[in-house]
């Protein structure tokens, strides 16, 4: 069963989903069209590095260690995202049903979200000020309207 992926949980019966097929470019998210939804997005690292990413399309969180990798937005391969367990497709951040919300890719070493680990391929209501750890790297997110 190549491509999917299972997850186990104490309260659920195995649920069974796929992986998204990942696209060399990323949705139109038409996060212009909602009026509660930042235009820019800002991803402030520990060290005080601060990403600036457009929610205009979905954002891809990751890195891209090859040329043959996937193009992502928010590339963390600078600030050695290997080590700290970044995924190469981790997380994908996406407006939906008018919501900016935060999704963990079935990455290997997960993502959490205020210190709340993510169940993977769920849609979780990203907020200005949270704390989004991918893998052991840990960034705030803040909005700019």
């Amino acid at each position: 069963m190549a491509g999917k992926h299972f997850i186990e949980d104490s309260e659920m019966a195995v649920t069974q989903f796929h992986r998204p097929d990942f696209r060399q470019e990323q949705r139109i998210t038409n996060s212009l069209e909602n009026p509660g939804v930042p235009t820019i997005l800002e991803f402030e690292l520990p060290n005080g590095k601060i990403f600036s990413i457009s929610t205009e399309r979905e954002i891809l969180i990751g890195r891209r260690a090859r040329r043959e990798d996937p193009e992502v937005s928010l590339d963390l391969e600078s600030v050695n995202g290997r080590e700290h367990g970044v995924s190469r497709c981790h997380a994908m951040v996406a407006v939906t049903k008018g919501k900016l919300t935060i999704q963990d890719l079935n990455s290997l070493n997960h993502s959490l979200l205020n210190g709340q680990r993510l169940i993977p391929m769920k849609r979780y209501t990203l907020r200005d000020g949270d704390v989004l750890t991918v893998g052991m790297l840990s960034m705030q997110v803040r909005y700019v309207l």
